[in-house]
């Protein structure tokens, strides 16, 4: 296997769940839902399996104890047979006060995530994970959810070791940090997949005998 081709997912658990929140907010049919993450582990390799070569694994990053998890999240029965495909959650990081996310969605998303940042340490657990995998050759092609510009400089440092880095968000109708996008190599969204990803069903137009009936 050529290990120079090989990709990783990194998802920033705080940015996952402000776009969760958007969404629920500003799309008809998906308030209340739930974002099931074995359907976006799918989406994901789905969108990227054509830039990143093999697909290794998609890693979620959630500070510790967090509710939203339970709140947010449909997550798979992990000891159930074929539940478990190439996903890992990493809890780690300290909870500090943090702005409430009703608080959070009033401000311009240019700057948003910079005051999502309930976490102590867990971008940091990323970073050092991102650069572990690079530097060491185990993967060239890292695809990142996030939305901070406090990335940026993680960026740069993927790029000047040799790889590739890609950034994807769930809703292109969200704002995404421009600096990021500068140093990015490829940007794709997930507009697409909501519907699946959040168990939405549609329902299909009203026939010409309903409509009479109404």
């Amino acid at each position: 296997m050529n290990m120079d081709n090989r990709g990783y997912f990194i998802i920033d658990g705080s940015h996952l769940f402000s776009s969760i929140h958007e969404i629920r907010r500003t799309r008809a049919g998906f308030s209340g839902k739930k974002l099931d993450l074995a359907i976006l582990t799918e989406a994901l390799k789905r969108q990227w399996s054509l830039y990143i070569g093999s697909i290794i694994r998609v890693v979620y990053y959630f500070k510790q104890n967090d509710e939203r998890i339970r709140i947010m999240l449909e997550l798979p029965q992990e000891d159930a047979p074929g539940q478990k495909d190439h996903w890992q959650i990493k809890e780690c990081g300290q909870s500090i006060q943090a702005i409430p996310e009703e608080e959070l969605q009033k401000l311009s998303a240019e700057y948003r995530d910079h005051f999502a940042r309930s976490e102590k340490g867990l971008d940091i657990k990323l970073a050092c994970d991102v650069l572990s995998l690079v530097s060491s050759g185990r993967a060239s092609n890292i695809v990142f959810l996030v939305n901070d510009r406090d990335y940026i400089p993680l960026f740069e440092a993927v790029q000047n070791l040799g790889g590739n880095v890609y950034l994807t968000a769930l809703d292109s109708t969200q704002g995404i940090q421009k600096g990021l996008v500068k140093f990015s190599d490829k940007y794709l969204t997930l507009d697409s997949e909501l519907e699946n990803i959040f168990g939405v069903v549609q329902q299909p137009p009203a026939t010409e005998s309903q409509i009479l009936q109404q």
